[in-house]
């Protein structure tokens, strides 16, 4: 199964530039998953309920039927992150669109600093889907920070996470070296890249997505600064062998009834 690891850099409310450049990205390479950043097509740093509002997309938009009609084209996932607009408010969400014009939904868990103030928290949970031979689960950005989002996909059979990520923090991309050796999965963390410099305030997205092995393995490392697209072979029976020796299998030896505090787990 080969994955893509799209990197890019977008101008803060140009959506259709972005999703242009987003798929001119893509094109340079085939693979059978594409996984690309948070908040892909929007860029990041909102300063009003106005603008998210101006720049969100429903399910049936047509930003979403533009990714919908490449992964048709590609024959390929695309999974991809955007500003959700429901009846109820706003959600920051990842989709994950599939060649047969399937989608699935994941709505963020957990939300990191000014998200609060426009977006609502995530009400989908966790889940994975199947696509070929591969069971693929979703999260975003921040969850990685909260052991059980990457713990309760895995237990789920998520063969590969994908991450749809706009990191400002630096810390991300080596944990998921633990994430991934003691949850036995595939991490494809796609991060952006550039600064946005919005009301007095900057951030800069730290790049460096990376695709980490069962084994801890770096399969793919983008650089720091710049778009990139990164692809590799994986083989998901080895996410699905939870053994590390002979003698110890990390899931069939868990002990549940001991992980509680308090009576809460």
């Amino acid at each position: 199964m080969r994955v893509a690891l799209v990197q890019n850099s977008p101008k803060f409310g140009k959506k259709e530039e972005n999703i242009h450049r987003l798929f001119s990205l893509i094109d340079q390479e085939k693979a059978d998953v594409y996984v690309l950043p948070e908040l892909s097509y929007t860029g990041y740093q909102f300063v009003s309920k106005k603008e998210v509002e101006e720049l969100s997309d429903s399910l049936d938009s047509k930003a979403i039927r533009q990714f919908k009609d490449k992964a048709i084209e590609l024959g390929s996932v695309i999974i991809f992150g955007f500003a959700e607009r429901t009846e109820e408010g706003f959600y920051n969400s990842s989709l994950a669109v599939l060649p047969d014009g399937k989608t699935v939904l994941y709505r963020k868990s957990h939300l990191f600093y000014k998200e609060k103030l426009y977006f609502l928290p995530g009400t989908t949970g966790f889940s994975v889907f199947t696509y070929k031979d591969m069971r693929i689960g979703l999260a975003i950005c921040f969850d990685w920070f909260f052991p059980e989002s990457f713990r309760t996909l895995a237990l789920l059979g998520a063969d590969l996470i994908a991450h749809c990520s706009n990191l400002v923090m630096p810390y991300c991309q080596q944990a998921d070296f633990a994430q991934a050796l003691v949850n036995r999965v595939y991490i494809a963390t796609a991060n952006r890249t550039g600064t946005e410099f919005r009301e007095e305030e900057s951030l800069t997205f730290t790049g460096e997505s990376v695709l980490v092995s069962p084994r801890g393995e770096y399969l793919l490392r983008g650089p720091e600064e710049g778009e990139a697209i990164l692809v590799c072979d994986i083989d998901p029976a080895l996410a699905r062998d939870k053994k590390i020796n002979p003698y110890n299998d990390v899931f069939k030896e868990r002990r549940p009834a001991f992980y509680t505090l308090l009576g809460k787990t």
